[in-house]
């Protein structure tokens, strides 16, 4: 059954970021959406906007959450996709919810898999960050124990659809999802990635376009890309500093408390509301510009049973402190009930999402020109809401930061706004954060402390290297060449001269490399705190010590120690690279097995990256001095690549790479499109149409908008014509299609760059090399070049 922004889309969730969670996935270029909090007063949808019913069931018996489906469900328009928002933790009344479902006579795929949060599905069991829910603490706030298996939280037996059947065949997955549908159970499929979710998805609406989906914000992203053409508009810019802005946090994650306090260290103020006080409670004080933050206080465990009244207990402070507001006031809301409960006391019935400053934290606008964002309290890292309050407000003290772009995907700008803004903010992020002054919060937080220098004067020395960016160097997993080719990478007399290195890894692994190189008496390896305590002289490299590998680890042998360091090296380079402490990362090579092995289920680091910032879709970019290629798909095999191709994926890819090139100072890249098939497809005689399906509908948008693609072009061609200068980058669709090439033209001065992240990131184009580890002998020129094209792309932190 073919999608389209025509598609009439009936969609549910049971509390409202779920809903606009949904609606956020759903929108697209060509898709509209709008979230309702009452359906009994839902008006007709413009055309091509998609309705998001908010049913507000999750505090609701049993009968009372079944009743809200089977209301929505009756008198659907012929032709209705019904797609039911789960909670990616199994929570609420989700046995009679599906169960309503069921009893509409379509039958019920459920898939609550979300990859972007680490929530998957194996043999019917719901794992979170590999460690299956009943036996981990998602649950810490929840009255009954977690389910031990997704049939038991519906409690009703359930046909199972496994990974096996998934990865298969399509027409073997049509087959087995065909008949566990017939069996009138609950159809229950295991998922890992995306790309399980995206076969899910259309092999169930080719088996049966009347069933009703049901899933997490996975399976509702993976519906947006099939329903969607481009990625949504760029989010609205940045807010004047001086408009309130209040943050509600309603959530008992454990989390949220550092979330918290991390915003407050930026400057914001701060009320805390005791749990079990009587409405109003304490006196509270005016809301001032600036922002604001409305929290509980933590007085011990957090009783569940007590949550509804602490939320509209919440809900009636913050309408209060909003009165006291001088002007018009923003909002952030986490925890879906609280969000509900806020919302309702201020009027709201409607929201129009725009977009995601990160996955689950929805931007959305008002009718009466609020501007609110809604996160699950559960999702986001410890700078979720640091993050979200710089998206929506602009630094005091300058101009507004440009628009910042939906977290799905970076858009193309016009070549004169990107002249304006060199290099542009990472995708889904604005600017790193200037310094810090002594100023009030309410007069802003984020002025800049350093005085521009008097015109017509030098600049020092020192302002010199502290123009340069902070780059992260990880040392990758230490059993293999990384620390061999960072010591040298980073004596390089150039090196200095480009970037302010700080690595992330092990200071005596180092120490020990430096020796192996012979340049022991050469080097001082010290350890800092973080990049504000590094000094950057010659034949000083400074390290983040994170202190995990054992002394008598050995070179060249797989290691889980070694592999989960190598994950803690990325882990923390991320944080420091949202949180504005360093411009770029730049990773030594890891271990895949050895990563598998330390519990971090990633295919390498492109994943792994956009997992710790946040973004739901990147690119790898291979560059040489020869010949540039972006990939379209990387880690998957030929089979699913070829299944996971289409127009929007293309033409995603291409705008990344055109905006990496351009950030670089290509101004007007040219582009060559590799195609599918041998000789792309060659007018059909090769392949079943791929090319004309899945290539040339987003070459087509891409000229339009003045982007110079051209393709599908054969592979084996296309590359002799990139070395011969006739392109400046190579779109290749699956893995060896590019790397091959790459490997033959320049594979020793070769970089790996990670595009559409929200931080800047190079890597070497070079694995682990057990077999030469640990003598020496390892060439450190790709980390050299990966550090020069860190230099190249990451932005100043003085501006």
């Amino acid at each position: 059954m073919p999608l389209g922004p025509g598609q009439r889309v009936l969609a549910v969730a049971d509390d409202l970021s779920g809903a606009a969670e949904t609606a956020a996935a759903l929108l697209s270029r060509t898709t509209r959406t709008r979230v309702l909090l009452d359906p009994r007063t839902a008006t007709p949808a413009p055309a091509g906007t998609t309705t998001v019913f908010d049913l507000d069931s999750r505090q609701l018996s049993a009968t009372g959450a079944a009743a809200r489906i089977t209301a929505v469900m009756t008198g659907l328009a012929p032709g209705t996709l019904v797609l039911k928002k789960v909670d990616s933790l199994l929570r609420g009344n989700l046995a009679a919810e599906i169960a309503a479902l069921a009893a509409t006579g379509r039958g019920v795929l459920l898939a609550p898999a979300l990859p972007t949060a680490h929530r998957t599905v194996r043999d019917g069991v719901l794992h979170t960050d590999g460690v299956p829910l009943h036996t981990g603490n998602a649950w810490r706030a929840e009255t009954a124990p977690p389910p031990r298996s997704i049939a038991e939280a519906l409690r009703v037996p359930v046909a199972l659809l496994g990974l096996t059947a998934v990865r298969g065949p399509a027409h073997l997955l049509r087959t087995a999802l065909r008949e566990a549908l017939a069996t009138g159970l609950p159809v229950v499929a295991d998922a890992e990635t995306d790309a399980d979710l995206d076969t899910l998805l259309a092999a169930a609406l080719d088996v049966d376009p009347r069933v009703a989906l049901a899933g997490s914000g996975g399976l509702a992203l993976a519906l947006g890309r099939s329903l969607g053409s481009g990625p949504p508009a760029p989010l609205p810019p940045p807010g004047p500093a001086a408009r309130p802005l209040l943050v509600v946090v309603g959530t008992a994650e454990p989390l949220a408390a550092e979330q918290v306090r991390r915003l407050v260290t930026d400057g914001a103020a701060l009320y805390s509301l005791d749990p079990g006080a009587t409405y109003p409670g304490d006196p509270l004080p005016p809301l001032s510009p600036g922002t604001t933050v409305l929290t509980l206080r933590r007085n011990g465990p957090p009783d569940p049973t007590a949550a509804r009244t602490i939320s509209r207990n919440l809900a009636r402070t913050a309408a209060t402190l909003l009165d006291s507001a001088p002007g018009p006031a923003d909002l952030v809301l986490t925890g879906g009930e609280t969000a509900r409960r806020v919302l309702e006391a201020l009027g709201v019935r409607e929201l129009r999402p725009w977009g995601q400053v990160h996955h689950g934290a929805v931007l959305a606008t008002t009718p009466d020109g609020r501007t609110v964002v809604t996160r699950p309290g559960s999702f986001g890292d410890a700078d979720s809401l640091r993050l979200i309050a710089r998206a929506l407000r602009a630094p005091t003290g300058g101009s507004p930061t440009a628009p910042t772009p939906a977290v799905r995907t970076p858009t193309a700008r016009t070549p004169a706004a990107r002249k304006a803004v060199h290099p542009p903010p990472a995708p889904g992020h604005p600017a790193p954060k200037p310094p810090r002054t002594s100023h009030d919060h309410a007069k802003g937080p984020f002025m800049n402390a350093t005085p521009a220098a008097p015109a017509g004067t030098a600049p020092t020395a020192a302002e010199k290297i502290d123009a340069l960016p902070v780059i992260a160097v990880t040392m990758g997993d230490g059993a293999g060449i990384g620390p061999e080719v960072i010591v040298p990478a980073l004596l390089d007399p150039g090196t200095l001269s480009r970037i302010r290195p700080v690595v992330v890894g092990d200071a005596e692994r180092l120490r020990r490399a430096a020796e192996l190189v012979g340049l022991a008496g050469r080097v001082e390896i010290v350890t800092v705190e973080g990049p504000g305590d590094a000094e950057f002289t010659p034949g000083r490299i400074n390290v983040i010590d994170l202190g995990l590998l054992p002394a008598d680890l050995p070179w060249g042998t797989l290691s889980a120690i070694a592999g989960d360091a190598a994950y803690q090296y990325v882990r923390v380079a991320a944080e420091l690279a949202l949180s504005g402490a360093v411009q770029g990362i730049c990773t030594a090579p890891l271990n895949k097995e050895a990563l598998h092995a330390g519990g971090h289920l990633y295919p390498g680091h492109t994943e792994l990256l956009a997992h710790l910032t946040g973004v739901e879709e990147v690119s790898m970019m291979l560059s040489t001095d020869t010949v540039k290629v972006i990939h379209v798909t990387t880690h998957i095999g030929l089979i699913d690549a070829v299944k996971r191709i289409e127009p929007g994926l293309v033409e995603r890819t291409v705008r990344r790479g055109h905006d990496a090139l351009v950030r670089a100072g290509v101004e007007h890249p040219v582009i060559g499109v590799c195609g599918i098939n041998p000789h792309a497809g060659e007018n059909g005689l090769f392949g079943y149409g791929e090319e004309e399906e899945k290539i040339v509908p987003a070459l087509e948008i891409l000229r339009a908008d003045g982007i110079d693609a051209r393709g599908p072009l054969p592979a084996d061609t296309a590359f002799f014509l990139a070395g011969r200068g006739d392109y400046d980058l190579i779109v290749a669709m699956y893995h060896d299609q590019g790397h091959g090439p790459v490997k033959i033209l320049g594979l020793e001065a070769g970089v790996n760059l990670t595009v559409g992240l929200p931080v800047i990131r190079t890597s070497v184009d070079h694995g682990t090399a057990f077999d030469i580890a640990g003598t020496g002998t390892a060439d450190p020129g790709s980390m050299i070049e990966a550090l020069r094209q860190a230099a190249a792309l990451a932005p100043s932190p003085t501006g």
